[in-house]
This record gives structure tokens, C-alpha cells and sequence, in this order.
């Protein structure tokens, strides 16, 4: 019997019960469809926490202050920005900035925000976080020393106060005191809950000083080595210095937190894997129990069907064409609700997309391996559950067959 004309044959059987081979196939829909969504998903939100640990550069170290308390945890205030001067003596370190947050109620003329970040940093700072100056510069290292009050802008910001035109040389005020903007950066999009382009970046030290509340401390130290290499050393050489710093006595823990960029997108990627993996399989769970319906639903079928095997046998059938076309019966069903579940894993991928925007902005993508492991899975499984009913089959005896009713 030609594959063919198995196949038409199979297509026919299908089709007398259209509601009962629909309702086989079910479980393969959803399980592919699940798989399909559950592992693309996991990729593009990879993709999205990769691209955030990328912007802020994986040869990157940050310094914050430590812990205390077990109840109600607060900052150990012990960074200062002459620790950032310190560190730049250890070797394979090329650039630090003091990094002091705040926020406040910003003005421009008539218009007024009070979402934006500021920023409290050194001239360092834009080159170790990626960022690029669209219009304008940054401030030096002079205007650092006598607490200037000048101001480098993020987009979003900057379309706020001024609109389209260029806001270099406007002023604006931060909690009632006036600054002097002379640079905006380039955009740099939404990382999640923060949004760099919402950010007015000012000297630390004015940012410290002038700025409620203020302090002698900075929230966090950022540090860019040569390369990528020289993390782990330049990460040792950065505790003992700051533990020497801090008279810290050998039996104290420290009292600062280093977090490498490098590692923490290595776990990041190890995590995801893992939890990516873990969601696959726990959907593909669902084609095992749909492969396992269609299993019983061949072997209805075998049953229903023995006078027909019968009469195909007696008229010269051999046991490998009714073998053949009960696989084939079984490939149909499970292909079929593959490519159903590959477009319902694609519109429930494109439909989570959609419903997270407003927080992640996520590019669903169909991994091309997802769909080969989802069509090779539904493959295996429409072999392994029609293969027993399609030898049952095959077996029938043409003589028995004919008297069974």
C-alpha cells in the first residue's frame, strides 16, 4: 500500500468522527501550545534582564553599604566618596564615580515633573553606565569640586520640562534651587521599573551638599576595570582596601556589599535555564496525558474497526500496511494538534506580551528549537502511542476478525 494512499485512508477514518479526533487531539494542542509559550517567554524575558545587565556593563562593579538589624534592616552608612579616590589606586580599576540618589520636585517655566531620578554622580559616570551625550557635555571634575549646579538630562525628562527644543542652556529648578543644564544624553529605554531617560544627572557633591537630605555618604560606589578579567582581583583588592578603610577588625563582617555585574548575569542566565527548563517540561507533562488519550482512543478504534481489518486482510492487506496505517492514524492526530498548539502557544506568547508592555517591554520571537522540539515531541508521541494499538492491529487474526461483532 502506497504512504499516500495510507494517508487518505487515515485522513478518511479522522474524519467519520470529527468530534472524537478533535477532542484526541486536545491534549497535544495544549501541550504544545504550552511549551511553546512557556519556553519562548522564558527566552524573551532572558533577553530583556540580559539587555539591563548589558546597559549597565558586565565589566562593572557596584559598591553599596551593608546591613544592619534583623527586624527592621537599615543601611550600614559607611561609603564615602574619598573610598571611591582610594580605589582608584588598585590595579586593573579604570574608572569610579560616587553615586548619590535623590528625588524631588523638578521646574522648568510652566511645566513640572516629579518622577525623575536624580542623580548624584562624577564625569566617569556616563562612560561606565553606556551612556552617550547627545547635546552638549557633561560636567568636569572642576564644577565636582565647587558643588556647581549644572544639570545633564535624560530624554524623558527633557521632552517633560522643554518639549522638542534643545534644553541645553535653559534652567530648570530641583526642590527650589536653580540649575543650569548643559548636556542631554542619548536614550537609553525602560529597564522595568526604572527608567534611565527619566534621570537628571548633577555633581555628587552638589547633589550631597545642597540637596535634601544632606549627608556626608553616598548611597553606592560604581566601578569600571579594563576588562572583564580582572573583576574577580580587582574585586578582592576593593575588600581588603575598604576593610583597612573602615578599621574593620578580622572577626567583623563587612560593612559594604560588592555586586560584579559579570556574576550576576552568569546566575541570572544559570536561574533562567533552569526555571525556563523546569516550565517546559512541567508543560510538556500535558502532551504525555494527550498522548496517552490518543493512546485509547487507537485502541477504541483497533476494536470498533476489527471487521474492516478483517476484510482488508482477506482481500490481501499484510500486516505491515494496517500497521502502517494505524501510525499513520496516530502521526495525523498528533501533528495536527501540533501545528494547532504551535498557533495557540504563539497568540498566548504574543497575548502575555502584550499584557506586561506596560511594565516589561518584552519582543516575542518563535524559537525555531522550540518548534523543532515540539513537533519532534508530538512525532515521538504519536509513534509511542499508536505503535501498541497499531501492532494489535496488525496481529489480528483475518478469520476471527470477519466473525467479530
Amino acid at each position: 500500500m502506497l504512504i499516500w494512499t495510507t494517508i487518505k485512508i487515515a485522513l478518511a477514518s479522522l474524519t467519520t468522527n470529527k468530534l472524537r479526533s478533535f477532542l484526541t487531539m486536545l491534549g497535544v494542542v495544549i501541550g504544545v501550545g504550552a511549551v511553546i509559550a512557556m519556553l519562548s517567554l522564558g527566552s524573551a524575558f532572558g533577553d530583556v534582564i540580559s539587555g539591563f545587565i548589558g546597559k549597565l556593563g558586565t565589566n562593572v562593579l557596584f559598591i553599596r553599604p551593608g546591613q544592619k538589624g534583623i527586624g527592621a534592616v537599615t543601611m550600614v552608612q559607611t561609603l564615602t566618596p574619598e573610598d571611591g579616590e582610594a580605589i582608584l589606586s588598585i590595579r586593573g580599576v579604570k574608572a569610579v564615580s560616587p553615586w548619590a540618589l535623590g528625588s524631588g520636585q523638578v521646574e522648568a517655566g510652566n511645566k513640572n515633573t516629579n518622577s525623575a531620578i536624580i542623580t548624584g554622580a562624577s564625569p566617569p559616570f556616563l562612560s561606565i553606565q553606556n551612556y552617550e551625550v547627545s547635546y552638549g557635555r557633561m560636567f568636569d571634575d572642576s564644577e565636582v569640586r565647587r558643588q556647581a549646579r549644572v544639570a545633564v538630562l535624560g530624554p524623558k525628562v527633557a521632552d517633560d520640562l522643554f518639549g522638542r527644543r534643545d534644553p541645553v542652556g535653559e534652567d530648570l529648578k530641583i526642590n527650589g534651587l536653580l540649575f543650569h543644564v548643559i548636556g542631554q544624553f542619548k536614550a537609553k529605554g525602560e529597564m522595568g521599573r526604572f527608567n534611565p531617560d527619566d534621570q537628571i544627572i548633577i555633581p555628587y557633591t552638589t547633589a550631597m551638599h545642597q540637596l535634601p537630605p544632606r549627608r556626608d555618604y553616598v548611597q553606592s560606589l560604581v566601578i569600571e576595570t579594563f576588562n572583564r578579567n580582572q573583576l574577580d582581583q580587582a574585586t578582592e583588592d576593593i575588600r581588603a582596601l575598604l576593610r583597612k578603610r573602615h578599621r574593620l577588625q578580622s572577626d567583623q563582617d563587612d560593612d559594604f556589599d560588592i555586586q560584579n555585574m559579570a556574576q550576576l548575569l552568569e546566575t541570572f542566565h544559570a536561574v533562567n535555564l533552569g526555571l525556563t527548563m523546569f516550565l517546559g517540561t512541567v508543560a510538556a507533562i500535558s502532551l504525555v496525558v494527550g498522548g496517552i488519550g490518543i493512546m485509547n482512543i487507537m485502541l477504541a478504534t483497533v476494536a470498533e474497526r476489527t471487521r474492516e481489518i478483517g476484510i482488508r486482510k482477506a482481500i490481501g492487506a499484510k500486516d505491515r500496511d494496517i500497521l502502517r496505517q494505524f501510525l499513520v492514524e496516530a502521526l495525523v492526530l498528533t501533528l495536527g494538534g501540533g501545528i494547532i498548539g504551535l498557533v495557540l502557544g504563539w497568540l498566548l506568547m504574543v497575548g502575555v506580551a502584550a499584557g506586561v508592555q506596560k511594565w516589561l517591554a518584552i519582543s516575542p520571537s518563535l524559537q525555531w528549537w522550540v518548534v523543532g522540539m515540539s513537533i519532534a515531541i508530538s512525532t515521538l508521541v504519536g509513534l509511542a502511542s499508536g505503535l501498541y494499538p497499531a501492532l494489535r492491529a496488525s496481529r489480528l487474526n483475518p478469520v476471527q476478525a470477519l466473525r467479530y461483532e
